[in-house]
């Protein structure tokens, strides 16, 4: 049986996608690189690269000495000021970040400016239309790299809880193809599955509660018997609670022509 008073506990504090109690956590991720690693063996001095969908700047930040400058944008004013005060604290001098809608990234005087452009589970790559916006500002032969969440990313949560339903075309493949249609030579295309583990379930929530509050989900009540449920179906033989992290990472180079799709036509 769950501790009631435990889960009100956990469940009452405050929650956002950056703040809130820090869970227990670990993380498997053996057989594979991590997202971050398919970035760092692109950058390379001299470069000029955007960060799209910024957040707090943290992965920008820790890749700045590999890069002559880098622009930070996101349309959460909270998340840029959160950047600009890590950019101070790090003493980096050729990062900058900006509170910019998406969709406004072609109207800024930066056409055909970065050598490489990236997208950590940010707008980029659901569609033809946000690779294409992305590209607006990449120079003819750089590079654009996205990670965004793959099919089996949660399922344990998604199966008692509900949520995104998967698609009949894997979000690898709808991927690729937005890329190719927008004029992308890909140079890699992969899904990266790994596992987290949590002591119990209210470890456990206070990682899922943040998820949830970012999404403007309701927080379950103590009493919910969905959560008893999850604990059962979700702990391991080790007593743990056992989740199913998935991203989808694909690059590649914008050609110098643009797409081929259509030139016939």
């Amino acid at each position: 049986m769950l501790d009631l008073e435990r889960l009100a506990e956990t469940l009452g504090a405050q929650y956002s996608y950056y703040d809130g109690p820090e869970p227990d956590e670990e993380i498997d991720e053996r057989l594979h690189p991590r997202w971050q690693d398919y970035l760092a063996t692109a950058l390379r001095p001299g470069m000029q690269v955007l960060d799209i969908g910024c957040g707090n700047g943290a992965t920008l930040l820790a890749h700045a000495d590999m890069v002559a400058a880098g622009v930070g944008i996101d349309n959460d004013p909270d998340h840029v000021a959160r950047a600009r005060t890590g950019c101070e604290e790090s003493g980096a001098i050729n990062l900058e970040f900006e509170q910019l809608e998406f969709d406004q990234l072609p109207s800024q005087p930066w056409a055909d400016r970065f050598d490489l452009a990236f997208s950590e589970r940010g707008p980029v790559g659901y569609s033809v239309g946000s690779v294409q916006t992305a590209l607006t500002v990449i120079r003819p032969g750089g590079l654009l790299l996205t990670e965004v969440i793959g099919d089996l990313h949660h399922q344990e949560v998604r199966e008692v809880f509900g949520g995104r339903r998967r698609q009949p075309v894997s979000v690898l493949d709808a991927v690729s193809v937005a890329f190719e249609r927008s004029g992308v030579d890909i140079r890699v295309a992969a899904d990266l599955i790994s596992r987290r583990y949590y002591p119990n379930i209210y470890e456990w929530l206070k990682f899922q509660c943040s998820i949830w509050a970012w999404s403007g989900t309701p927080l379950p009540h103590p009493e919910d018997p969905r959560l008893e449920l999850f604990a059962r179906r979700a702990t391991d033989e080790h007593g743990r609670i056992a989740t199913t992290h998935h991203v989808v990472v694909v690059g590649g180079a914008k050609l110098e022509d643009g797409s081929p799709y259509g030139r016939n036509a």
